[in-house]
């Protein structure tokens, strides 16, 4: 629900500060608005400011307006940038501090709009820019702790730092080592967004709905829905967005702490304004590359949200024939599987399914009738990736081409999910449409249970 009418009184009753004092607002329509949703009321606050100065390394202009909202919580991590607690919005200037007079929107007092862990701040964040900051084309960044699909547990201790010896290559500069050797703790933050303050935070489904309704506004697809978050590649959240957006980036592995390259990415965009939405998303993809390279567990991908009903359809399809053959076919499955080793330190739920796919075609199954299914599921599977970077440790480990899927590892790790009752079929709360509407779970639900 858009909520319309109390996003419009809420956007009279804010205060709208600038340091001339006077509101600020677009004029005209410009090619771009790039809208971030940044929580920082967690311990992501210093890479929050972080990502903010890198975002301000560039400049809004009339063509493009970089659109933050960061929230703080009153319990500081770290004192920079004035130690300010709750909600502030940003029209984002070159060289601009996160500090309470550069914002042009202060929602501190706000209390109906100050958890970023409720679709109500989302919605009203989503709304509240397109107003202010109308444009051609509109991307939607939401900037967190991630886990894809659900809640899942994830231990620090366990992470996955690449060791460049391993890899034949020397270590890079101090800088890239500083930037991404810390990948965020995710246990106990479920989907995206997770506001510390108020123990909430967004399911997939809250943001369907709210980008879904944004697009009903629009009257058409947002260009880019992408995810500055750990783990959030997958065809389950692809495919809750496929009717509201048309391209979606994110990535499969967690993200170290330092995320994207704003900076590099950003810049080609202020400099050429009518580049095209994969053209944008390709620059964040060779950014993200050109920082992490080869020597982190690191993913990037663009996936096409308009190809995705047919490759879920032919996932579909290939869970329908194996389960016509389950008991021949259980062990090379579990061989495809246990080939694989899944995304994020202590969690043994995602996969890269091409890699899966590939697996099950090229060395296991010798069913041709489930061998053709497979192929078909592959190949649409791999359409659905457009542009797509793998760490050659990543890669090497997980196969990270572009796309992944719930598949625990056995009935113990399934059982032991404490949240796998979302991937349940009867489930009712915060429905996942992918579980929902396909077939996916059904197979796994027999395969753990026969």
């Amino acid at each position: 629900m858009l909520k319309q009418c109390l996003s419009s009184l809420l956007a009279l009753g804010l205060l709208l500060i600038h340091p001339s004092g006077a509101a600020e607002t677009a004029s005209g329509t410009a090619e771009w608005t790039i809208m971030v949703f940044m929580n920082a009321k967690n311990n992501l606050e210093a890479d929050a400011i972080a990502t903010f100065r890198d975002i301000a390394s560039v400049d809004s202009t009339a063509k493009v307006n970089l659109v933050v909202e960061m929230g703080r919580p009153q319990r500081h991590y770290t004192s920079e940038a004035e130690a300010w607690s709750g909600v502030l919005r940003f029209l984002v200037k070159k060289g601009q501090k996160p500090i309470p007079s550069a914002a042009v929107a202060d929602l501190r007092n706000s209390s109906g709009v100050s958890d970023l862990g409720s679709r109500r701040a989302l919605d009203d964040f989503v709304n509240w820019s397109v107003d202010k900051f109308p444009a051609k084309k509109y991307m939607l960044v939401i900037w967190n702790h991630g886990q894809g699909w659900r809640f899942q547990v994830a231990d620090q201790s366990k992470k996955r730092i690449a060791i460049p010896e391993q890899l034949g290559g020397q270590p890079r500069s101090a800088t890239l080592a500083a930037a991404s050797e810390s990948v965020p703790k995710v246990g106990g933050y479920r989907a995206v967004s997770f506001d510390e303050e108020t123990r909430s935070f967004l399911y997939i489904s809250d943001v369907q709905e709210s980008v879904g309704s944004l697009a009903q506004k629009l009257n058409r697809k947002l260009d880019v829905i992408g995810f500055d978050a750990g783990m959030m590649a997958m065809i389950e959240t692809a495919y809750a967005f496929r009717g509201s957006s048309t391209l979606m980036i994110a990535s499969e592995e967690s993200e170290p702490a330092a995320g994207w390259n704003y900076a590099a990415a950003l810049t080609p965009l202020v400099a050429n304004p009518a580049i095209s939405p994969l053209e944008l998303t390709n620059q964040i993809v060779a950014s993200y590359k050109d920082r992490y390279g080869d020597f982190h567990m690191t993913t990037l991908s663009v996936i096409d949200l308009t190809t995705i009903d047919a490759a879920a359809a032919a996932i579909s399809a290939l869970a329908d024939e194996i389960g016509k053959v389950l008991e021949a076919e259980r062990i090379r499955i579990e061989i495809a599987r246990s080939k694989l080793i899944p995304y994020g330190a202590g969690i043994f739920t995602s996969i890269d399914l091409v890699a899966f796919l590939e697996n099950y075609i090229i060395a296991a199954t010798s069913n041709p009738n489930t061998r053709s299914y497979a192929q078909f599921a592959l190949d649409a599977t791999k359409r659905t990736v457009l542009t797509n970077y793998a760490s050659a440790f990543s890669a090497w480990n997980t196969g990270s081409r572009g796309i992944a899927i719930y598949f625990p590892a056995s009935r113990y790790d399934f059982d032991d999910d404490f949240y796998k009752q979302g991937y349940v079929k009867e489930n009712k709360d915060h429905v996942i449409d992918f579980v929902a509407r396909e077939r996916w779970a059904d197979f796994l639900q027999c395969y753990f249970r026969s």
